[in-house]
């Protein structure tokens, strides 16, 4: 079945035919008029939720919802409406199905960058021939130069799974506009080093080469899921350090930017910035993340009035 439309061409008040990958689902739980479920229906352009709306028989409806697990691709067929602004899709039962397909194109499921991955690339390894210090120069050429696979890899990586730069080419993007934001931001505090600076901005994010499971959608693997992508990327670069000789008090230093990238313990960092290198790596993350989600947000809705209300931000200005 070929995918009949995208979440973003979905129109409130009419009927929906379309298939979308399951990134979440949601228990059974009881309603006024019976039994329901929900779960997240996504593609690339978007994510909608669909709610399945059952009668008294909490059996069949545990039936339609153990019919399809996380990470599957689903056929739906039901009707879209809206909630505080944001488009939805309703199943009712007996009018509408949820049936899982097994013939679709990959590539319908997994949005992308609407930016230039070879033309960010290319300006990333610009950055990397900015460097002059000889340790961190070789350290950036043995991952994005000399590494064919991690280029490979990284060209494709998700940053996150829901919010900010959650599609293919969002590390590379994101990455590459931590390092702009921070050397911008590094010009007003006189004595910084820019190459290590650079360095750890390229690489805060590495780990999550490892840290994500990319198939139709994007989700938390099992050592993501335990150990986090601040450590597993430490490690990644340190063994890379010393394999390609990096002065170990140059490691020491890059290794506090990775480890403290996140700012605060509350937030997964293993150290709070202790250096100036260090906080303007943590603040350009901050900014480049939260003022991503500001745009998707806008961009996503679909309104006449000058606000929406978002799940994690709440009220956000339109206009």
């Amino acid at each position: 079945m070929k995918m009949k439309e995208f979440v973003e061409d979905l129109k409130v008040g009419e009927s929906v035919d379309a298939l979308f990958s399951v990134k979440y689902k949601r228990s059974v739980v009881q309603y006024a008029n019976g039994w329901r479920f929900a779960f997240g229906a996504a593609d690339k352009t978007g994510e909608v939720e669909v709610s399945y709306w059952g009668g008294d028989d909490r059996v069949a409806v545990q039936k339609a919802h153990d019919s399809f697990n996380e990470g599957d691709v689903v056929r739906v067929q039901g009707f879209v409406g809206s909630w505080k602004d944001r488009k939805k899709i309703d199943v009712n039962e007996g009018k509408g199905s949820i049936t899982k397909a097994d013939n679709y194109d990959l590539a319908d499921f997994l949005p992308e960058s609407k930016k230039s991955i070879e033309g960010m690339y290319a300006e990333l390894l610009g950055l990397v021939d900015s460097v002059r210090h000889e340790g961190l120069k070789k350290l950036l050429d043995s991952f994005f130069r000399n590494d064919p696979e991690f280029a490979k890899e990284f060209k494709r990586a998700p940053a996150a799974m829901y919010l900010h730069h959650a599609w293919l080419g969002g590390l590379l993007e994101h990455s590459l506009a931590v390092a702009r934001i921070a050397r911008e931001a590094a010009r007003e505090y006189g004595d910084v080093d820019l190459d290590l600076l650079a360095a750890g901005a390229l690489l805060h994010d590495v780990g999550k080469l490892k840290e994500f499971e990319v198939t139709t959608s994007i989700k938390v693997g099992e050592e993501g899921m335990l150990r986090g992508h601040v450590v597993m990327g430490e490690e990644m670069v340190r063994q890379k350090a010393v394999e390609t000789g990096l002065d170990e008090h140059v490691l020491l230093k890059l290794s506090h930017m990775l480890l403290a990238h996140h700012g605060k313990h509350e937030f997964g960092a293993p150290k709070t910035p202790m250096f100036t290198e260090a906080i303007l790596v943590y603040y350009a993350d901050e900014l480049d993340s939260k003022a991503a989600q500001f745009a998707r947000i806008k961009a996503e809705t679909n309104t006449e009035d000058f606000r929406v209300y978002d799940k994690y931000w709440g009220e956000v200005y339109l206009k």
